[in-house]
């Protein structure tokens, strides 16, 4: 990679440093925007089946509409690699909190939106449309919302904590998605499956845009990173790295970080997105076990971030994917293996949802190493491109795994998720050549 001269190197002179108090607050409110990222993301994969019998013609076939209902999905992340760079290049130039405010507002608005969606049975063919344009609408806001906070994070932690913190962060995102599994458990546990697709899947996104502008309101409290205010008085900060300028000087860092984006998007659609539907279309598992046994699993996978988190503190980010990954691999051959015997006893989903939760929580250091390998005048622009470019890569998952079951089976998957996890442990690897900027202290 290519050095940066004096000028651009991290600070080393940050003032006086915030309360323990203050930094506590700054991270639970820079998390609230990815909470709400991953809830909704979660909701509309526990109702793609539901969405797709009510946003698609009728007469189409179950397995076509699940399928299309995931590749409108997909299409609304068209946007994001552009979007991060635009919404990251405005947060270097600008500061991070400004952004905050912005992103939150529309992923609150669209998110609502979906909540009181005519169907198709009401108004025919602009339902997929005008669902697509709020999921376009949802992508721009969400390109900039996870490495926004991310970047916030790692800032304000003291060095000897970015891996804590980074855990923090990516764990109160999964929060998110616990939220949304379980409100689909509920549902499913409380609501008739006739009320269930007629109205009840429109409260979780009714309470996601509530949800939304409360932490737009909160959000107003936070107070603008250490090292940006630094930086703020170099006039040239953000014309000196626009985003070809990021691509010609760190073309590695931003190579990584798409694989990051696109493993980590990839393996968690597959996880907890997806494979409820899977379990449910294929398997004949019940739709409550699947919900159940999801929620819990995602509770799990959020406790452990933190933990990973810590370890990473001590032995290394590289060390901490690289094991978490290699066990994940482990044990998803052998969840595989076992699926026909969960479909006779899927009482024993649960345990194998957990199992699995152990091993991904070890992406709790994927927020800091995406951060760390940009320095601080073009973090933001660095992260916001090539992570939700990894994520727009990531988007094609729904509809690649659905494409892969009409085609070569149900018994296939297992092919395709044993080679992301081992991409997970390639990305390790790739990690220990990388050069990192870490936060002095």
């Amino acid at each position: 990679m290519t050095n940066l001269s004096a000028a651009t190197e991290l600070p080393q002179a940050l003032g006086v440093p915030a309360s323990a108090s203050t930094l506590r607050r700054n991270l639970a409110l820079a998390s609230l925007g990815s909470m709400l990222e991953f809830y909704e993301f979660m909701v509309f994969g526990f109702f793609t089946v539901i969405i797709g019998k009510l946003f698609f013609p009728p007469d189409l076939p179950e397995a076509v509409k699940t399928f299309q209902a995931f590749a409108l999905y997909s299409l609304g992340f068209l946007l994001r690699p552009i979007s991060g760079a635009v919404i990251g290049h405005l947060g270097d130039r600008l500061g991070r909190k400004r952004l905050f405010m912005i992103t939150v507002m529309l992923m609150a608005i669209p998110t609502l939106l979906i909540g009181f969606m005519p169907t198709y049975a009401q108004i025919g063919l602009a339902a997929p449309l005008i669902l697509l344009l709020l999921r376009i609408v949802q992508g721009v806001a969400l390109a900039g919302e996870f490495a926004g906070a991310s970047v916030f994070v790692t800032e304000h932690a003291p060095g000897s904590r970015i891996g804590t913190a980074s855990g923090f962060v990516l764990g109160a995102s999964y929060i998110g998605f616990f939220l949304g599994a379980l409100s689909g458990a509920v549902l499913a546990n409380t609501l008739a499956p006739a009320a269930l697709e007629a109205w009840g899947w429109r409260i979780p996104f009714v309470i996601g845009g509530i949800f939304g502008f409360v932490s737009l309101y909160l959000r107003r409290q936070l107070d603008e990173t250490p090292l940006f205010l630094e930086i703020r008085n170099l006039k040239e900060r953000a014309k000196a790295f626009p985003l070809g300028a990021v691509l010609k000087t760190h073309f590695e860092a931003v190579a990584f970080g798409i694989g990051i984006g696109t493993f980590l998007g990839s393996i968690i659609i597959l996880l907890y997105f997806y494979m409820p539907s899977l379990l449910q279309t294929q398997f004949g598992v019940p739709r409550v076990t699947a919900f159940n046994a999801n929620a819990t699993a995602l509770l799990l996978l959020a406790a452990l971030c933190p933990l990973w988190g810590k370890l990473a503190d001590r032995i290394g980010c590289g060390w901490v994917l690289g094991i978490g990954c290699f066990g994940l691999t482990v044990d998803l051959l052998f969840f595989f293996q076992h699926i026909p015997d969960i479909a006779k006893d899927p009482s024993q989903l649960i345990w194998w949802m957990m199992s699995l939760s152990v091993f991904m929580s070890c992406a709790a250091v994927i927020p800091a190493l995406c951060s760390l390998i940009f320095p601080t005048e073009m973090r933001f622009t660095g992260f916001g491109f090539s992570y939700n470019m990894g994520s727009m890569i990531s988007a094609i998952a729904p509809t690649l795994i659905s494409f892969i079951v009409l085609t070569y089976g149900k018994d296939s998957v297992v092919y395709y998720a044993v080679g992301l996890s081992l991409c997970g442990v390639a990305l390790a690897a790739w990690s220990f050549r990388l050069r990192l900027y870490p936060r002095p202290g």
